[in-house]
């Protein structure tokens, strides 16, 4: 995908198109270049250090490839930077240091000097998914001659990419100028037609493809059932194709009498596009026409944890400990960023595992977060909207509708309940000996030393027991019942990362005094209010959605 703006090439995403061969320094040429991601090709070669000279570059990612030879250090100097990904390369020799945000070098056995200490920005930044210690095997790079000729063709192939590209990039401003005088002549006619107003402006977000609703609804073939991936508080989500074969995830925003305006609209969709991270699932697009709202990310090929926790393959569940415990921190990791590390920060306020996506290596994705503000702006503002599902709201957030950091930290806690049972937090509501009592079921089991009886069957004790108990303990921490007492998803972080801190926090917390479980009555009340309106075979994750 390319994404032109005034006549200069701003974004160069070129995802999983079995590319190979070497990366052209002409690459350098691209100055405007804000967004460049080529993982999951099999380029190979040195990175050009001409990358160093795309000062307006944001969004860096080159991991997933077989790039080899030390690191340029031209990277270090990029003061634009705020998301670099060359991890899972053949990459050797002293690491560099980085001003990006968000920097991911794991999978380089053979770089040198690596340390697990974060970028610039304060908070610890850890390299994704292994510690510093682990290595990777990977194939040997090719001859040096083949080398040679595949960067002899890959430098024709940027070169003619490049003018083709720029010419292509004047022809739209052209075009965008000549439709733009066309537009206003047509306002100052006054003359208006329901086709124009079907169709969506075409206006630019740094990045983001502003989509025609004729392109999402030929893209979805006509929003057709069939196509439905999944429905929750926010919208309907439809799998759909682009020319070319490119699937892609729609999600069509509800709550149409409540829509903001478009200028709010593009506002709130910008700030969401600002959020990039590895565990962050990206937003490569929008559409407006009257009353529609809609959002256009990448398709995720494993579904969600939710329904991956309850697939087995080869008669053995899809999800084992390990991955379970690779989505936990990496889930913790998406959030950190929209907490702390996002200016402005997200409050995602519906974290469960029907919200975290898998992507090709199981890797977990956050997904619908900022999605709040889009379709709750248009109400009056006296109006408390909980944005929630039932049987997994924090109290003070059900009890006065503030949502806080501390909000997603308990919704992570009940998160880290669904890894470790392999049920979702309603399905476990529902045993009359726990309902309204998850949470003091899983105490009860923790301090019998009977948590055999909370994990998941599917596991059969395939899981190192000392780990289990670690994460349950983290969960409970996630879910006092008083915000303040709740850790940060940094520090939750951490003891995921290392199990820093768990005893000595568990230990804390035994001398905190909490509500009695007979007084947290808000969670029976709304789970027993929606039973009722259920059928009790067929009872699914309530979205609580509306205003109260």
């Amino acid at each position: 995908m390319v994404t032109c703006h005034g006549g200069h090439v701003q974004e160069l995403s070129m995802v999983q198109q079995n590319l190979s061969g070497t990366l052209s320094p002409a690459i350098g040429r691209l100055r405007s270049l804000r967004s460049l991601s080529l993982r999951q090709n099999a380029i190979s070669g040195p990175i050009p250090k001409t990358i160093g000279r795309m000062k307006l570059l944001h969004v860096l990612d080159l991991s997933n490839n077989q790039f080899s030879g030390s690191i340029p250090s031209t990277l270090g100097s990029m003061v634009n930077l705020r998301y670099l990904d060359i991890s899972f390369n053949n990459l050797s020799g002293p690491r560099p240091t980085f001003r990006a945000w968000n920097a991911f070098l794991d999978g380089n056995p053979l770089l040198s000097d690596i340390n697990c200490e974060g970028s610039e920005s304060g908070v610890g930044t850890p390299l994704y998914g292994r510690s510093c210690s682990e290595s990777l095997a990977f194939p040997a790079v090719g001859p040096e001659d083949t080398r040679k000729d595949d960067s002899r063709v890959m430098d024709k192939k940027i070169m003619i990419l490049t003018v083709c590209i720029a010419l292509g990039c004047s022809m739209v401003a052209m075009v965008a100028g000549a439709v733009i005088l066309f537009r206003h002549w047509r306002q100052r006619q006054r003359v208006f037609s329901v086709a124009e107003v079907q169709h969506c402006r075409e206006v630019s977000l740094g990045h983001l493809k502003h989509y025609k609703f004729k392109e999402i609804r030929k893209a979805t073939d006509n929003f057709n059932i069939r196509n439905i991936l999944g429905e929750g508080g926010y919208g309907i989500v439809y799998k759909g194709h682009f020319p070319g074969g490119t699937p892609i995830a729609v999600k069509r925003l509800k709550d149409h009498d409540s829509v903001i305006g478009d200028d709010q609209f593009h506002t709130e969709v910008e700030v969401i596009s600002l959020a990039v991270h590895r565990n962050l699932l990206h937003l490569i697009g929008f559409c407006t026409a009257n009353n529609e709202r809609i959002l256009v990310y990448p398709y995720m090929p494993n579904g969600t944890v939710a329904s991956k926790l309850k697939e087995y393959v080869n008669g053995e569940p899809a999800l084992d400990w390990p991955r379970r415990k690779r989505i936990a921190l990496g889930a913790s990791r998406g959030l950190l960023y929209l907490h702390e590390q996002c200016d402005p920060k997200i409050i995602h306020r519906d974290i469960k595992a029907s919200n975290i996506l898998l992507d090709d290596y199981l890797e977990a994705i956050v997904a619908d977060f900022g999605l709040a503000k889009l379709v709750d702006h248009g109400m009056s503002h006296v109006v408390t909207t909980v944005r929630g599902t039932v049987g997994r709201i924090p109290p003070e957030y059900f009890l006065s509708g503030h949502a806080s950091e501390k909000t997603d930290v308990f919704c992570f806690g009940l998160l880290l309940i669904e890894l470790v049972t392999g049920r979702e937090t309603l399905e476990l509501h529902q045993n009359e000996y726990q309902k309204g009592g998850i949470l003091e079921w899983a105490k009860e089991l923790l301090a019998q030393n009977q948590l055999s009886s909370f994990a998941d069957k599917k596991l059969r004790n395939n899981y190192d027991s000392v780990e289990l108990e670690e994460m349950v303990q983290i969960a409970l921490l996630c879910t006092m019942y008083s915000p303040k007492h709740r850790p940060r998803i940094s520090e939750v972080v951490t003891m995921l990362e290392e199990g820093d801190g768990v005893a000595e926090k568990w230990e804390a917390m035994k001398n905190v005094e909490e509500p009695n479980p007979e007084d947290l009555k808000y969670q029976a009340i709304a789970i027993n209010y929606y039973e009722d309106q259920c059928s009790s075979t067929e009872l699914q994750a309530v979205e609580l959605s509306g205003p109260r």
